[in-house]
This record gives structure tokens, C-alpha cells and sequence, in this order.
């Protein structure tokens, strides 16, 4: 066999690796119980209404630029001191 043909046979086997090691594997089906459970109270899993999750939204951006401000004003200083 010539180099290139034995260079085409390894990708071609490799390529066969690949393609078993990624195959997919089953996942087991989880349904969830419909009674909450006896200790279930202010800690339990809720689900946010409307107005609950534009009010998280708007936090969330109001923090992010004022983030954003801080970074640059650190690079401001750091610049004006080596500067």
C-alpha cells in the first residue's frame, strides 16, 4: 500500500471510532410528582408571574450597566496614572 493509501484507511478507521464512541445513550424519563410534599412551603419551587419577571429583567440590566460604568471608569484611572 502506498503512504496515502494508508493515511486514507486510518482516517477512515478513526472516523469509525468517532462516530460509535458518539453515539447517543438512552436517558431515563423523570415525571414529576403532582402532590407537594409535606415539607414544601416557602422554600418550594414557584413559578414567576409577569410582572415578577420584568422587574428581575430590569434589575438585572440596571446592574449590568452599572457594571459596565465601573470598568470604565477603573480603566480611566488606570490609564491617567501610568499615563
Amino acid at each position: 500500500m502506498t503512504p496515502q493509501e494508508l493515511a486514507r484507511a486510518d482516517a477512515l478507521d478513526a472516523a469509525e471510532e468517532e462516530a460509535r464512541a458518539t453515539e447517543p445513550a438512552g436517558v431515563p424519563v423523570v415525571t414529576p410528582d403532582t402532590d407537594p410534599s409535606p415539607g414544601a412551603g416557602r422554600m418550594s419551587r414557584q413559578t414567576l408571574g409577569g410582572p415578577a419577571v420584568e422587574q428581575v429583567q430590569q434589575v438585572s440590566l440596571g446592574a449590568g450597566i452599572a457594571l459596565v460604568g465601573l470598568g470604565l471608569g477603573f480603566l480611566a484611572f488606570r490609564m491617567r496614572r501610568s499615563g
